[in-house]
């Protein structure tokens, strides 16, 4: 059985709220920063409620986040009782509904199986129970490459990702809602768990499916010991692995995506974030000068379009 649960993405979210201005702007490139307020406005809402379509069309017509209450949790209950009826024994049913429960606070973090959710739980109890949540639509597992050329080649035995149905139901569940409200930027907060978890969805809604199924969205780690390296995401455009971060800062800041500048063969990159678009050449701390694509990340969803003239722009082409 499939239970996955279709979701809006942001460019859906403005159409359904009929705000055409706001959705012309978000569809123009290169973005035109005088409209980034609004739209920035708009996407933290977008990530507030979430992507369920019925959820949106209240939202849109009420603009009251309480009165979306009992629509999370007819949604949850579908969610968990595909949970259970996907297990072939109560012991195994327990089990399964325990995990996928504990898995909504750990949205957008990289776990390990051993001791998940119980600590007398053996990693191969619990990575059986996330195949058999993720078979059946129910939870996605993000995994790493240590490459930074294709093809993709990717690392299975290390620790996933994880990315649940929807951000809305994630900020319901766990009880963050209030807490979201007044964000003037989502990286700010929760270590970056709800921007992380909002942008995958976002990537996984314009993202092409691989042979199983499930979009070709992976991240990328240093393959060294003991290296803590890692960008967020790595995409592909046009032959080349793009490394993608979600995260505020100054370029010099962002050691990871140097590690990865370093070591690919080409000199681009890309970082979402609560600012404007801008481009910026910056230098590795070996030297290599690199050009940065700062671009506000409710427009990941457009990453493709606005990466096509960020590189012909540094081209000159």
């Amino acid at each position: 059985m499939n239970f996955s649960l279709k979701t809006f993405s942001f460019e859906q979210f403005l159409r359904v709220a009929g705000d055409r201005d706001s959705l012309e702007a978000y569809r123009e490139v290169p973005f035109l920063n005088y409209r980034y307020e609004k739209l920035l406005g708009l996407f933290h809402q977008f990530c507030l409620v979430g992507g369920i379509p019925e959820v949106v069309e209240l939202f849109a017509k009420t603009k009251n986040v309480s009165r979306l209450a009992p629509l999370y949790d007819n949604h949850l209950e579908v969610l968990f009782s595909g949970a259970a009826s996907i297990a072939s024994t109560q012991k195994t049913r327990e089990r399964l509904v325990q995990i996928y429960q504990d898995a909504f606070p750990f949205a957008a973090t990289r776990i390990t199986y051993r001791g998940f959710s119980d600590p007398e739980f053996k990693s191969r109890e619990v990575g059986t129970a996330f195949q058999l949540l993720v078979q059946n639509g129910l939870i996605h597992l993000i995994y790493p490459t240590t490459r930074t050329t294709l093809p993709w080649r990717i690392d299975t035995g290390r620790s996933p990702r994880i990315q649940l149905p929807d951000t809305g139901l994630v900020n319901y569940f766990t009880g963050i809602q209030e807490a979201l409200a007044d964000q003037e930027d989502l990286s700010a907060i929760f270590n970056r768990q709800i921007s992380l978890h909002v942008v995958t969805q976002e990537l996984m809604n314009s993202t092409e499916t691989g042979e199983t199924g499930e979009p070709t969205l992976h991240f990328w780690v240093r393959n060294k010991t003991q290296s803590s390296a890692e960008v967020d995401f790595v995409i592909e455009h046009k032959g080349l692995m793009i490394p993608v971060e979600v995260k505020r800062g100054e370029p010099g800041r962002l050691r990871s995506l140097h590690q990865f500048v370093k070591a690919a063969p080409h000199h681009f990159a890309v970082r979402l974030y609560a600012g404007p678009l801008m481009v910026k050449e910056a230098r590795t701390t070996t030297g290599k000068i690199f050009y940065l694509m700062s671009l506000p990340y409710f427009l990941a969803g457009k990453i493709r379009e606005h990466l096509e003239g960020f590189i012909r722009f540094v081209r000159g082409s």
